[in-house]
């Protein structure tokens, strides 16, 4: 999904977001915070379900047609916020999330992964394949563009203090600007995390850094406290996250 946004200057910008169910989104905070979200939509206002339950043409193909479900209810893609955006406590986490409704009912949802960040070791995960997802500028295009790329893990890294004390994955994709807010999709079928940062010293552009990747545990502990954690990402933690005094500071 393309968040349309502008800043206190008048000047527009584009990020990215995913869904995780039940209407909501997860993207990131500097995409969203303090600026005004002029336009949420889907790019692609014609996606379609393809699971069993739907018909197949012979060769495999999904069968589309006039009655087919498709991903959202209206015809152009535009979807409005309901709830929020809701950001992690902690300022320097650069995790946001909100909700909104033109989803179809049920529509499918990105699975977060349970690798909290206490459970992840040195090298675990690295140069396994994600997919990233995002908008980020294409000269000469009429519209935001879906870009996707993929690329292994090349690290995992915990930053220094005053930078957000939360895992990062460091990925071989090159950053660009409308990445932000994206999905990086693990190969092990579920979300590795959501795309935040190019790492970058003496204002180098974007293009120079490391893509950088905050892993999930801030996502979900953004999700619960806003109140917003959907129940089929609640499946296989045996009641963790409906804890309500759950402490954001045991990260």
């Amino acid at each position: 999904m393309a968040a349309v946004v502008s800043e206190l200057a008048g000047d527009e910008g584009i990020g990215a977001a995913f869904h995780v169910g039940d209407g909501v989104f997860v993207t990131a905070r500097h995409v969203v915070e303090n600026r005004t979200i002029k336009e949420v939509c889907l790019t692609d206002p014609n996606l379609f379900y393809r699971s069993k339950l739907f018909p197949k043409e012979k060769d495999g193909s999904y069968r589309i047609d006039a009655n087919s479900p498709r991903m959202c209810t209206d015809d152009h893609g535009g979807l409005k916020i309901t709830a929020g955006p809701f950001f992690h406590s902690d300022p320097l986490i650069d995790v946001a999330v909100f909700q909104v409704v033109g989803m179809a009912l049920n529509a499918h949802f990105v699975p977060l992964g349970g690798h909290l960040d206490d459970w992840v070791g040195q090298g675990d995960f690295v140069l396994s394949r994600a997919l990233v997802l995002g908008y980020p500028p294409v000269p000469f295009t009429l519209a935001p563009v879906l870009v996707a790329a993929t690329c292994n893990v090349n690290a995992v890294v915990d930053l220094r203090a005053g930078l957000g004390q939360q895992l990062h994955f460091i990925l071989s994709a090159t950053p660009r600007g409308g990445f932000s807010g994206g999905v990086a999709f693990s190969e092990y079928g579920f979300a590795l995390g959501v795309i935040t940062q190019s790492l970058t010293q003496n204002n180098a552009a974007a293009e120079l850094g490391f893509f950088a990747t905050t892993s999930i545990e801030a996502i979900y502990v953004c999700l619960q406290k806003s109140g917003l954690l959907p129940a089929c990402q609640k499946q296989g933690w045996d009641g963790l996250w409906d804890d309500p005094e759950l402490d954001e500071t045991s990260e």
